[in-house]
């Protein structure tokens, strides 16, 4: 299975910048995963950990909502904190 590029950015700083092999939000609508290869799309997030799943270990970082983007080159999560 390949690689997910992961960003996570607020107006500060850039709090996660690289590789995943899933990440996983809680959307307004729903949890959601995301594997490489997924369908493009932009999603509302709630305020929830993100779940950055690498190799054999998980790392969460707290977000206060936000905007997901997904495209082919990767994941893009705006947060305003």
């Amino acid at each position: 299975m390949g690689k997910l590029r992961v960003q996570i950015v607020n107006p500060e700083k850039k709090v996660f910048d690289g590789e995943a092999g899933m990440v996983i939000v809680r959307a307004v609508t729903g949890e959601m995963g995301v594997l490489p290869g997924h369908a493009a799309l932009v999603a509302v997030l709630d305020a929830w950990p993100v779940r950055i799943l690498k190799d054999e270990r998980e790392v969460q970082f707290d977000v206060e909502g936000g905007i997901l983007q997904v495209r082919p080159e990767g994941v893009t999560i705006l947060t305003p904190g």
